[in-house]
């Protein structure tokens, strides 16, 4: 499966209205789109997770740079 297939995946999220419209609000303030505001809350919350939890540092690296590769492919709207 090529890189570009993937990025194109579809992911259904469900959240509640007042979280979408908070959401929506703060990805707005920034100027950067609703999907890619997620995509970094994701990011940074799996960033702070692995500071504190015992992982590997190999499965760390990997990690790390799964999460700057996408932060860096995803473009603000």
């Amino acid at each position: 499966m090529s890189l570009e297939y993937k990025r194109k995946q579809s992911f259904p999220l469900r959240l509640s209205l007042s979280l979408r419209q908070q959401a929506n609000d703060l990805a707005h303030a920034e100027g950067i789109s609703l999907n890619h505001f997620i995509s970094l809350a994701v990011a940074e919350k799996i960033s702070r997770m692995e500071q504190t939890s015992p992982v590997n540092e190999q499965t760390r690296l990997k990690h790390t740079s799964i999460l700057r590769s996408h932060i860096q492919l995803e473009s603000p709207v």
